[in-house]
């Protein structure tokens, strides 16, 4: 066993040797006290104060929101975004169901209305703002298995690809897709003349934004006025726990 006395002064002549070298060379006169009349007594052991536990990680949240801009929170999934006052949220849960999905021994209407108190109106979120949206298809509706949560179609035109470039609770995201130009002629409205930009996070969360068929309003007043604030909307996204 280690004699800690011992310990101790070695400990002591290493410090004060390192504290020498570290200055300019001096006389040192060290008065040893007389070694006291050893007694008996218990060897003690020093009590280590406990561990301290490592600092968690907080989440990886996304950037600050406008001032007066209200906080979504999904109620199953848990991702959460914020969006302005004057939007439009809605929510959509189950309308159909793969035939192929349909469990052995229960009828397409005993399936649905299982899959309905499964999932609620949690499937697809809508924002609807100005002369856009997004749209947010939860992980369980990958493809839209369960609820169409996206645009489906786009009619006679001209698609020309693009892509936009987002930050997400930290991490870079590229969005994909196209704007359409209709055969019309002017076709400077929406109806005619729109984008749609889809990007897929990778717990299969899916996210679509662009400009929805308003009357009236054209490509080019939608690209100054609502595609700022729906991108604002995308990057305010944070994936559930």
């Amino acid at each position: 066993m280690v004699n800690h006395k011992n310990l101790r002064t070695m400990l002591a002549a290493g410090l004060l040797l390192i504290t020498l070298a570290c200055g300019p060379t001096v006389t040192v006169i060290v008065t040893v006290p007389p070694e006291p009349t050893p007694v008996e007594a218990t060897e003690v052991i020093p009590t280590l104060p406990p561990p301290t536990a490592a600092p968690t990680t907080p989440p990886t949240l996304g950037p600050a929101a406008p001032a007066g801009w209200l906080l979504y929170t999904n109620p199953l999934f848990g991702y959460q975004f914020y969006y302005p006052p004057e939007a439009t949220i809605t929510e959509t849960g189950v309308e159909g169901f793969p035939t192929d999905e349909l469990p052995a021994g229960k009828t397409p209407s005993e399936y649905m209305a299982e899959l309905q108190a499964m999932y609620g109106n949690t499937l697809c979120v809508g924002v609807r703002y100005g002369a856009g949206y997004v749209n947010i298809s939860a992980s369980a509706n990958q493809e839209f298995r369960y609820a169409i949560c996206g645009r489906t179609g786009v009619g006679v035109g001209t698609m020309t690809d693009k892509s936009n470039t987002l930050m997400i609770a930290g991490s870079m995201y590229t969005a994909t897709g196209f704007e359409f130009v209709g055969e019309e002629t002017p076709c400077d409205t929406l109806p005619c003349h729109n984008e749609t930009l889809v990007l897929q996070l990778p717990d299969g969360t899916r996210i679509e934004y662009g400009a929805a068929p308003v009357e009236g309003v054209t490509y080019a007043d939608y690209l100054a006025t609502t595609r700022p604030v729906l991108v604002q909307i995308v990057t305010t996204f944070v994936p559930g726990p």
